[in-house]
């Protein structure tokens, strides 16, 4: 038999590909041929005829087969996950597979699929996701072509800010494998699969340990144990993954899964400066540390992880109680952003990465109360002043003031679900005879992304590395440019209208 992924030659009864880490057993559990697939499709059907519309199989594997179908009600597409349907059904194990989906499906961050739906009905458990329409990183690398180091960083990046988001809220990835990075239209990174492998465990009545659920190429060493897992797992399968990005190959290879665990679990990892040139020694370092056999000698926190992979992009854990939810990233690579809450890619890297998301200074957010109020004492001493030096006489009335824009909104700093905003001092009463304030104007929104990663401007105004997500303009025509060392420029402008963001997405080609 070969590899259905890279067509290597594998012996007879094999699960998964020693060369790419593939399974290769066509589903797991799950029957593999047409007539299985069929046989479900139309089960699945049943159950939610009336809300949904299965229209094909998109891929199946060990934890399940996912289906495209339409949501009848809300008119989108989604992707239904189900998981193997001969697990068992004993109702308090459903009820503990309900509790684990339904935990995953709390998960809020821009670098996570989101899960719509959790059921279990007519013998079968199973998600209703977001669809993505578009590649995942394990197609990537099956292209065998070398990424760039800053294109690993990236993906690195905004992977890692998404299970420290998910990790915060104790959830526990469990496979993080190329196959479950995606990439949406604007390139960024998606994370799925999110507490399917908890909530499968749940499903299959096994709670406690000597279960292992998971993808052997990627498995922590405690985790191909049987031991206890937690977030530092997902770190160490991550920095497979960044492995492999680097090397073009797995760390761990063998003609059986008990090989490759024992060899995650007793060898040490493969020197990745004996696989590629000129990789950072800072990057290597973070590979290396995250692969550690012992979870204590890994990064404490996925934030850490992140920074250590991309220092330009610091990214720190949220505080014990904060609340997080939407945030954009820092733009500024002297800065450090909290990459709990959604990395939103903006002009930095998960968000990633991304722009507008620093907290405002303190001496731009409040102003203080001292200077305010010997401001005002000066103001009313020039008043008073004045007032003597014309003699006591009257003042004659100012002139009606001419309308015009209101001011630009204070600066907003989103971190988490706190929105602070820069102080400005209250209104002056409305002047009689004045004209109304003119309707705030309309804005628009630029979102670029390139390959390589570039510099964008915006009308000759540097807003920062791609991907820029929503950038804000005025609504009209707008000049986006797109820079690299080594390459091409490229230059377009657009009509921006309102409230509609433009997306573009640019090749760099080498310049000679």
């Amino acid at each position: 038999m070969e590899c259905l992924k890279c067509h290597t030659p594998l012996p007879d009864g094999s699960k998964f590909c020693y060369a790419c880490g593939a399974d290769v057993t066509g589903g797991g559990t799950m029957r593999s041929d047409s007539s299985g697939t069929e046989g479900l499709m139309q089960k699945l059907q049943r159950l939610v005829e009336g809300k949904y519309k299965v229209e094909r199989l998109l891929g199946k594997g060990g934890m399940g087969a996912v289906f495209l179908a339409h949501d009848l009600t809300l008119e989108r597409e989604v992707a239904i996950k189900v998981l193997p349907p001969d697990i068992s059904m004993d109702a308090q194990i459903v009820k503990r597979f309900q509790q684990e989906a339904k935990t995953a499906a709390k998960l809020d961050h821009t670098n996570i699929i989101p899960i719509y739906r959790v059921e279990s009905d007519g013998g079968l458990n199973y998600f209703v996701m977001k669809y993505i329409a578009g590649t995942s990183l394990e197609d990537v690398l099956d292209q065998k072509q070398q990424l760039t180091i800053d294109y690993i960083q990236r993906v690195l990046w905004e992977a890692a800010c998404a299970l420290g988001h998910a990790h915060q809220r104790g959830v526990v990835h469990r496979d993080v494998k190329p196959a479950n990075i995606m990439f949406d239209h604007d390139g960024r990174v998606m994370l799925t699969d999110f507490g399917i492998s908890k909530a499968l465990q749940a499903a299959s009545g096994f709670t406690g340990t000597g279960m292992i659920i998971g993808t052997p190429h990627y498995m922590a060493p405690e985790q191909a144990k049987g031991g206890v897992v937690d977030g530092r797992a997902d770190q160490y399968s991550l920095a497979v993954v960044g492995y492999r990005m680097i090397t073009g190959e797995l760390p761990y290879t063998g003609d059986s899964v008990h090989t490759i665990l024992y060899k995650h679990i007793f060898e040490e990892m493969p020197r990745i400066s004996a696989k590629r040139e000129l990789v950072p020694e800072f990057l290597s370092l973070a590979i290396g540390r995250a692969m550690s056999k012992e979870p204590d000698q890994r990064f404490a926190t996925m934030e850490e992880f992140a920074t250590a992979v991309w220092p330009e992009q610091p990214v720190t854990a949220p505080k014990p109680g904060e609340k997080t939810k939407g945030r954009r990233l820092p733009p500024a690579p002297a800065r450090t952003a909290t990459a709990d809450a959604p990395t939103e890619v903006t002009t930095a890297p998960t968000t990633p990465i991304p722009r507008a998301g620093m907290a405002i200074p303190a001496a731009q957010r409040e102003r203080s109360p001292l200077g305010m109020v010997i401001g005002a004492l000066v103001v009313v001493a020039l008043g008073a002043g004045g007032y003597l030096a014309l003699g006591r006489k009257p003042a004659a009335p100012p002139p009606a003031p001419q309308a015009s824009q209101p001011p630009a909104p204070p600066p907003v700093a989103v971190v988490h679900d706190t929105v602070r905003v820069a102080a400005t001092p209250p209104p002056a009463p409305a002047r009689r005879q004045s004209a109304p304030p003119a309707a705030p104007a309309a804005q628009g929104f630029i979102t670029v992304n390139s390959e390589p990663p570039g510099t964008v401007f915006i009308d000759g105004r540097d807003v920062g590395s791609v991907p820029v997500i929503e950038e804000p303009v005025s609504v009209g025509r707008h000049t986006i440019r797109v820079e690299r060392p080594g390459f091409k420029t490229k230059t377009e402008t657009i009509d921006v209208p309102a409230n509609n963001p433009v997306r573009r997405r640019y090749v760099l080609d080498p310049e000679g």
